[in-house]
């Protein structure tokens, strides 16, 4: 027979643990119920979500040193399970502004997020190098230094060193996490006239 209770422990302790778990329970539901967000779900009679549904399993913030996870708790502790993104988990309360999405975890990286930083500087190299190049990043992360580098064709090499300014050996170490400085995105400015 399966039992809440932890073995030795008295009805006083299972009493209280049980009364700070119910005081959890209650902060988690009310910040669902007062998220904006989650209003606008329970609104759309397209979508899953009615009060009775958020008070069995509430939406939560599940966050870490460089990343948040919303969603429901057991799917975003399941889905963060093999994530490298610090300490944590801590198992938070919705703000009332946080977005999300309705069907899926939503992740949401900090501004000191290691793992957002590398995406964003891969995307960063895909843009660069342009249609023709743009696979040289994701075989430079899957590849060996020593294999990408023996495979690398002279027109690849130059395409790397004429469009970032980078030795190709830099460039792999680039594409597996290494910060590269690259140029900034060009933006079109909007005139009032």
């Amino acid at each position: 027979m399966h039992s809440l209770r932890f073995p030795g422990e008295t009805d006083a302790d299972f009493r209280r643990r049980a009364e700070h778990a119910l005081r959890v329970a209650k902060v988690l539901v009310e910040a669902c119920l007062s998220n904006r967000c989650m209003q606008r779900y329970m609104a759309d009679p397209t979508l899953p979500y009615t009060a009775d549904n958020v008070r069995i399993s509430p939406t939560v913030r599940v966050e870490y040193e460089q990343a948040i996870a919303i969603g429901d708790l057991g799917s975003c502790l399941s889905a963060t399970r093999s994530k490298h993104w610090g300490d944590g988990p801590w198992v938070m309360p919705l703000e009332p502004d946080d977005e999300f999405f309705p069907d899926r975890i939503t992740y949401i990286y900090r501004a000191n997020s290691v793992y957002n930083r590398r995406f964003e500087q891969r995307q960063r190299l895909k843009e660069l190098l342009g249609r023709q190049h743009r696979p040289l990043v994701e075989t430079a992360k899957r590849q060996t230094k020593t294999i990408f580098l023996r495979f690398l064709t002279d027109s690849q090499a130059e395409a790397i060193r004429r469009i970032l300014h980078v030795e190709p050996g830099e460039f792999w170490r680039g594409c597996r996490g290494a910060a590269l400085d690259l140029p900034p995105r060009l933006v079109q400015l909007e005139f009032d006239f």
